[in-house]
């Protein structure tokens, strides 16, 4: 009997052996009542299929009478995923190396719960990470976020004078514990509207100044001397608590790796002194915009771009450029309170063996990163500007305003190794070439995506 014109009075779901048959039905964006279509079966599956908990989606009908009216039974069979994954991870990009362990929950108690479990150790940083997302509360557009976090970064600040080879001016170990909690509610099928609130303590311990026109990067002097004789911290240890609101519309939908859709996001942060911050009244604008295209099955276009305006920020959350985010570059090379930046991404297949799918990449990335207005330079004295009951000490070559030297390039090409069922890459291995710097930096990730 053909049902199609027919109005959708039950759903049945079978085959799912973990994930709550509301939360499939939630998932799916099924509306009762409305006509059994064409369109409609197939906006079910590409839902359903997006979400990336099920290995396998078929959907059928079958006729059936409700109060008088003849129309339709839905049934969907969803198989699902391995929703649980134990995995080191591992980063070789120069001067990072090091690797981490990651336990990953994509489906806790069958409800779209995300659970992560995550330690990291490496040349850059040291981190402990617990994360729990609930995408719905229940089958309400309502969500809410927890996130724990302990981290000892290590910054490396470098001299502007040379982007070829770049030195170390001055290093920090600065140390980060806090809390986030974020509450959120779906307004529309894609637009997410949030708020979130973090409580951060950052301890900035000693730092280590260097001599950068020594040829071989060692000494204090010059750094010294235009400090007033000493090696100064970049800023003052205390409370950094903000509050941020964003706005995301994301129209995207990811099947088998290749991403297809718009993503549109807004956010503004918020760094008031009377929440107990010691940098004061500090505000953060970000704004973001991706866009994929699929073509040949599965070739993919990826245009990516970033606007960032940040007014006062503390040290730790500075604008920073170079390594996977600007490929050709030294991982923090450039810092700045203000950046645009656009990376251009073509993804083709190679080959699928066993499930196993390894892909190329070729890339193009360009960012400029820049501080706007900062204290000038008096030879002999620190570069300070006073910041509630903080500071923010620069180094005596950071530029002020935008220059050449704010902008930056860099192009080539790589692979990624996809595993069916796992939406992140098992492996990313990237060559670039810095434009400006004329160098080649290699990217290598284990675990974790190159994105």
């Amino acid at each position: 009997m053909n049902l199609i014109g027919r109005p959708i009075l039950a759903v049945k779901i079978i085959d799912n052996t973990k994930t709550n048959s509301n939360t499939v039905e939630y998932l799916a964006h099924i509306k009762r009542g409305s006509l059994l279509t064409a369109e409609v079966i197939a906006k079910i599956q590409l839902n359903l299929d997006a979400c990336g908990l099920f290995k396998s989606v078929s959907i059928f009908w079958e006729p059936m009478e409700e109060d008088g009216v003849q129309g339709a039974r839905l049934i969907i069979a969803a198989k699902d995923k391995l929703s649980w994954i134990i995995a080191p991870t591992a980063t070789f990009n120069a001067p990072i190396f090091g690797g981490g362990l990651a336990y990953a929950e994509s489906n806790l108690f069958g409800r779209n719960m995300k659970l992560l479990l995550y330690g990291t150790y490496t040349t850059a940083d040291k981190m402990l990470l617990l994360y729990f997302m609930d995408p719905h509360i229940g089958t309400t557009p309502m969500y809410w976020r927890f996130d724990v976090i302990a981290r000892r970064d290590y910054i490396r600040e470098y001299s502007s004078v040379d982007v070829h080879a770049p030195r170390v001016a001055r290093a920090t170990n600065l140390d980060t514990y806090g809390v986030g909690l974020m509450f959120g509610v779906t307004a529309a099928r894609r637009l997410k509207i949030d708020a979130r609130i973090k409580f951060y303590y950052d301890k900035v311990n000693t730092p280590t100044c260097y001599n950068t026109t020594n040829q071989n990067g060692y000494g204090t002097p010059d750094v010294n001397a235009e400090q007033g004789g000493t090696c100064l911290a970049p800023a003052k240890s205390g409370m950094e608590n903000t509050m941020a609101l964003q706005a995301a519309y994301d129209g995207r939908s990811t099947i088998a790796g290749i991403v297809v859709g718009p993503l549109a996001r807004a956010e503004w942060t918020y760094g008031p002194r009377w929440l107990g911050n010691i940098t004061g009244d500090y505000h953060l604008l970000n704004l973001r915009f991706q866009w994929g295209l699929r073509f040949f099955k599965e070739h993919n276009l990826l245009f990516k771009s970033w606007g960032n305006v940040y007014f006062s920020p503390p040290f730790k959350q500075e604008i920073e450029a170079g390594g996977e985010d600007l490929r050709g570059y030294v991982f923090r090379q450039f810092r700045g309170d203000t950046s645009f930046r656009a990376t251009v991404e073509y993804i083709v297949p190679v080959f699928t063996i066993l499930g196993f799918s390894l892909r190329a990449i070729a890339f193009f990335d360009t960012n400029l990163t820049w501080f706007r207005d900062i204290p000038r330079q008096v030879p002999g004295q620190p570069r300070v500007d006073p910041r509630g009951t903080s500071f923010r000490n620069f180094l005596p070559d950071t530029p002020s305003g935008v220059v050449r030297d704010s902008w930056h390039n860099g192009l080539g090409g790589g692979v990624r190794l996809y595993l069916k069922g796992v939406i992140l890459p098992l492996v990313g291995v990237d060559l670039a070439y810095g434009i400006e710097s004329r160098a080649f930096q290699y990217y290598i990730t284990i675990g974790s995506a190159i994105d």
